[in-house]
């Protein structure tokens, strides 16, 4: 069963924030318009290779979708995580897109698009990094020792993975997505004596669950003074909403909204503060601060 489910990244809603705030004309705009696309693109992709592990089996395993880690002044994020009572399995997925050979003699994978041909990095030496680290942090929060297993799935739609004719035990660790769930699947057959009773299983579940660091932080950053203020219509899409007898208006197309302020408020704790300081709020909604302090109530937050 999920566990946790992979949730939109936290930098696409804030350049989606940003590309509603900023002019069109400003120098970085373009930037973050085509981070913003080539970050949505990767969710989507993430998102369907989520699908064919919903066809894993229901009992016996827990899936934890874009896991954060954090054990010390160390971080990492796990694309997916499985843990079974016998081993715990961390999967990343790969972007790259066309033809795929792995290079064993070099330790990189060759990527053939069209004519042109590219040299990346071996995926097994970040997932043996990771492996590491969660072994260091299973330790540090006393649980109980697993194996730790892991799997590259290529999970763009026009992937096509070529390995040698040797077929070592690491390429056997790579597949495409709608491979995923047999290689897993073989993973429990190969495990089949649990090491985990159902009172340690649910303590590792617990910390998976609890112990996430903060987000990444967004590449881009933007003084907030270069940022559209206000309310922005729903219809026109500009910055000229007021608000009278709880009421928004825009004073340029004459829409009327009573919600208009909620994206603007997520918009301030993406872009500015995750937390309302009175004055900045007020300031970024060009309201009072009677009117603000009514808004964020309605909305179940406060000052």
């Amino acid at each position: 069963m999920i566990a946790k489910k992979r949730e939109c990244p936290v930098e696409i809603r804030v350049g989606q924030a940003y590309l509603r705030r900023l002019p069109e004309r400003h120098p970085m705009y373009r930037d973050i318009e085509r981070y913003v696309e080539k970050r949505k693109a990767k969710y989507k992709r993430e998102k369907r290779a989520d699908d064919y592990l919903a066809f894993l089996p229901q009992d016996g395993l827990l899936v934890f979708q874009g896991l954060p880690f954090q054990n010390g002044s160390s971080r990492t994020l796990i694309d997916t995580l499985i843990l079974t009572r016998a081993f715990v399995l961390i999967i990343e997925y790969n972007h790259l897109s066309d033809t795929i050979y792995m290079d064993p003699a070099f330790d990189q994978l060759i990527q053939h698009k069209g004519k042109a041909e590219k040299g990346w990095p071996d995926p097994f030496y970040r997932l043996q990094k990771q492996k590491r680290f969660l072994q260091a942090w299973a330790r540090a929060r006393h649980l109980p020792e697993l194996p730790v297993e892991y799997l590259v799935i290529f999970c763009h739609e026009t992937a096509e993975v070529k390995a040698p004719p040797a077929n070592t035990a690491e390429e056997q660790k790579i597949c495409l997505a709608n491979q995923a769930v047999y290689k897993i699947n073989r993973l429990r057959d190969l495990y089949g004596q649990p090491v985990l009773d159902s009172k340690h299983f649910k303590k590792w579940e617990k910390h998976l669950l609890t112990h996430h660091p903060p987000a990444e932080i967004f590449p881009f950053k933007i003084d907030w003074d270069a940022m559209y203020m206000g309310v922005r219509c729903p219809v026109c899409r500009r910055f000229e909403m007021e608000y009278k007898d709880e009421v928004w208006r825009c004073q340029y197309c004459g829409q009327a909204d009573k919600i208009s302020h909620r994206q603007a408020i997520e918009d301030f704790f993406l872009l500015v503060s995750k937390t309302a300081v009175e004055q900045d709020l007020c300031d970024f909604l060009r309201l009072g601060a009677e009117k603000t302090a009514k808004l964020l109530q309605e909305m179940g937050l406060c000052w």
